[in-house]
């Protein structure tokens, strides 16, 4: 929620957008909290600039080209949090402070890296939501503004040139990921350091190390997130017929969590191995049980000092742990870095396999839970298609480039050298 900073009374506009735009779409408390944040910005800007917001889209005015500019030029400022009109409710209340314009609020931005300008993930994130709020906002004012269907249409068009135009402005959140999945090597040697009895292995104690060893493994074979890990219920893991349920409950009452871990986008039932269901039943059994707190919810990953439910900052100092002691493993090691090989590792499963395009996007999106307007599996089928174009390239090129007596010599040097 939204509130003006001196009243503490909720804004109204941005309130009604997070609870009948935003929740039923996501539900997750993080998405809604970066939304009203994408708004918060927004508002920050029209304040700065005198501009009436409802006012301009009650008459159809909208934002001019040189707004919009101005807009996405202040995307990539770092906001700070002294001197602005918004907050989040749940914020920590300031002191009164002196008027500020836009501009110092955004020179005034603490940086730790001392950056002049956030990276372009953010800033893209930022305009993705002004645009949804702005949308909104146009599609709510419409029907109180407009008398006749003609004049309806004609408003919802020159409103969706106005976003048209945001839209073209808005950066690329990522193009191709730099982050890549683990090699095979890397993957062995992670395996291999997270065995409990390993003598390398980054944590202490038994219950830490099996935990971990099963968090690890959790994430390798099934690409859950790092919320979806952390959400794991035993009552909803069948070990009968091996099956675990991803399941969405966004503000859980019996979660403890300040900071809960969510499913993301959709809930689904995903296939477990016969060994990782061992290993997870056995942690249950011979580690779980013992701790003191534990007993009191059924989420399989917990705290070992408390038993309460494994935190976010729980999960992170488990690969920082492991990207400390052990870099040879992947200096960038994280959950997501475990979804990204397991993407890779399908890959490779659907190649063998034969599957079609069609079968094997279905095939990812359900196991990673992606919406079917989604497009991230077209990463991974992209990278599908240019391996296979690399592969054919290199037969036709070994079809027509005649082979080479000093060839064989050549490529005898370069494996001694390897």
């Amino acid at each position: 929620m939204l509130v003006y900073a001196e009243s503490g009374m909720p804004v109204f506009d941005a309130c009604v957008y997070a609870t009948s735009e935003v929740r039923p779409k996501s539900g997750s408390p993080a998405t809604i909290d970066q939304a009203l944040r994408g708004v918060q910005f927004l508002l920050s800007f029209a304040d700065a600039r005198e501009i009436d917001l409802r006012e301009r889209f009650a008459s159809g005015q909208f934002l001019a080209l040189h707004e919009l500019d101005d807009l996405v030029r202040m995307a990539y400022k770092p906001m700070g949090s002294a001197g602005e009109q918004w907050r989040p409710a749940n914020a920590v209340p300031m002191p009164a402070l002196k008027e500020a314009t836009f501009d110092q609020v955004l020179q005034r931005a603490p940086s730790s890296k001392g950056a002049s300008q956030v990276a372009v993930g953010t800033a893209s994130i930022r305009l993705y939501y002004v645009r949804t709020y702005l949308e909104w906002l146009g599609h709510s004012l419409a029907g109180r503004v407009c008398t006749t269907l003609e004049q309806k249409t004609n408003y919802l068009e020159s409103m969706r040139e106005c976003l048209g135009w945001l839209r073209a402005r808005t950066p690329m959140a990522r193009g191709e990921s730099a982050r890549q999945g683990l090699s095979n090597d890397q993957k062995a040697h992670l395996v291999e350091v997270i065995d409990p009895a390993h003598g390398a292995n980054p944590w202490t104690g038994d219950f830490m190390r099996d935990r971990n060893r099963l968090l690890v493994l959790w994430g390798l074979g099934t690409g859950l997130r790092r919320g979806e890990l952390l959400g794991l219920r035993i009552r909803l893991i069948d070990f009968r017929k091996n099956m675990a349920a991803i399941m969405r409950r966004p503000d859980d009452k019996h979660d403890p969590r300040k900071y809960q871990p969510n499913t993301k986008t959709r809930e689904r039932a995903i296939g477990i191995s016969e060994e990782l269901a061992y290993l997870t039943h056995q942690h249950i059994v011979r580690f779980r049980s013992k701790i003191k707190g534990a007993q009191k919810h059924d989420f399989l990953f917990v705290a070992e000092d408390t038993g309460r439910p494994l935190s976010l900052a729980g999960l992170s100092k488990v690969f920082r742990s492991l990207r400390e002691k052990h870099p040879g493993v992947s200096e960038t090691i994280s959950s997501h870095v475990l979804r990204h090989t397991w993407n890779e590792d399908f890959s490779d499963v659907a190649d063998k396999a034969g599957l079609s395009e069609g079968d094997e996007r279905r095939a990812r999106v359900h196991a990673m839970g992606w919406s079917e307007t989604s497009t991230s599996a077209d990463h991974y089928l992209k990278r599908r298609t240019r391996r296979q174009a690399a592969a054919a390239s290199i037969r036709i090129q070994q079809a027509v480039v005649p082979e080479n007596p000093e060839q064989n010599a050549h490529a005898e040097r370069k494996d001694r050298t390897k």
